[in-house]
């Protein structure tokens, strides 16, 4: 066990081992990667893995638009290794009342260079054939776009870390977070041992309010559930198919790499509020069968001919989820040497690249970095000055 460190990340999901490998990266000293259980235990391991750039928010865009940029160069950015990453392209589909939202997101994501149209639904239908359009008005589509694998890349993030000199520890969690008569950082003490540090990343997600309670650190993280319903296609529905954002509906599908099987999630917020839980650890893939019914209902309407397929596969995840729906990332003024990148609401494997990059030159003093994060700052709270995007489609809210 490591007795000493000059930066400790807790929280072994993407967002916690891409930080702690671009501090590697970065050559920051000697790093300590910990995870309470096995890597991807948390959001990382059964989220979906939707890679695009659409965001109404062009702050999120651009940051998007660059992870999106690296995943397309995983291998050659990070030793070698595979994120599992599919561009097989990504539609979204709007109704009538969101067309001129669409159209907006559209113009602003041209703009940033980032490669995006919107397309007749004639072009849609002859790309997915099976595809149900006739409560559809307006389609984008992004061909750069698709799906990954955040279990798989998780790993490579770790793995290159590793490489890379990083100590990776597992079934360690933290127990408590110690400070000096300054009320500075000054080490962790785990289930095996303290580790003496200056510099803690905090990176636990869905458990963020319960990590630092002890510190008098309130964070308006919600541990919520997330749903996924997985469906086998039929012979006649075999090929895979594009990711589809279905703002009309609001959920979001894709296939699978290897087998006949579509994955459908939830977007809809509303759900939110029925399925959070009071604290992360009460979490134990419950299933919520009102959603994964509807869910299932969902997915036969935009795509009629699934009423055929089997119901292979329903499961759970979990999500930190903030009020904005977007990420804390910041260094904690209350407490010197302590950082988070927390709150993802969703978001996190998606950008998960660049927030490792960029949060990494933040905590090695990068005045850059500083300015680009500050939109996600955690007194924004405290401050009344939520992110809010110039546009929003009607139902999706921050989620988009």
């Amino acid at each position: 066990m490591v007795e000493t460190a000059d930066i400790v990340v807790v929280g072994g999901g993407c967002i916690g081992a891409s930080i702690a490998l671009h501090l590697a990266q970065n050559h920051a000293g000697k790093i300590v990667l910990l995870e309470q259980k096995e890597l991807a235990n948390g959001a990382s391991g059964k989220g979906i893995g939707i890679i695009r750039t659409h965001y109404t928010h062009p702050a999120l865009a651009e940051l998007a638009y660059l992870s999106q940029q690296r995943f397309h160069n995983f291998k050659e950015l990070y030793g070698g290794y595979d994120s599992g990453f599919h561009p097989c392209g990504y539609f979204v589909l709007v109704g009538e009342s969101d067309v001129a939202t669409l159209k907006s997101v559209v113009q602003m994501h041209q703009s940033m260079n980032i490669k995006v149209d919107l397309i007749d639904l004639p072009q849609v239908q002859a790309r997915v054939p099976h595809l149900n359009l006739d409560d559809v008005a307006a389609v984008a589509y992004e061909p750069h776009s698709g799906y990954g694998s955040p279990p798989q890349t998780t790993l490579a993030f770790a793995q290159r870390a590793a490489d890379l000199g990083v100590e990776v520890l597992t079934q360690t969690p933290v127990k408590d977070i110690e400070l000096d008569a300054a009320g500075k950082i000054h080490g962790v003490v785990t289930t095996k041992g303290a580790i003496a540090t200056r510099t803690v990343v905090d990176c636990v997600g869905p458990w963020a309010r319960k990590f630092t309670q002890n510190l008098g650190l309130e964070f308006p993280v919600n541990p919520v559930v997330e749903h996924v319903v997985v469906v086998e296609r039929p012979v006649e529905f075999s090929q895979n198919h594009p990711v589809v954002s279905d703002l009309v509906n609001l959920c979001y599908s894709r296939s699978d790499p290897q087998q006949p099987y579509t994955r459908i999630g939830n977007s809809d917020p509303k759900y939110h509020p029925q399925f959070m839980l009071p604290d992360a650890d009460d979490f134990h893939g419950q299933i919520y069968p009102q959603i994964t019914e509807e869910l299932h209902l969902k997915l036969i309407q935009r795509y009629p001919i699934l009423e055929k397929g089997k119901v292979v596969e329903k499961y759970s995840g979990i999500w930190g989820v903030t009020p904005d729906y977007q990420p804390i990332i910041d260094r904690l003024e209350h407490i010197p040497g302590l950082y988070c990148a927390v709150g993802f609401s969703g978001h996190g494997y998606k950008l998960s690249p660049i927030i490792g990059e960029v949060m990494s030159q933040f905590i090695l003093g990068d005045r850059t970095s500083i300015d680009k994060l500050n939109l996600f700052r955690f007194r924004r709270f405290q401050e009344n000055d939520l992110v809010v995007s110039p546009v929003s489609y009607g139902q999706a809210k921050g989620l988009r």
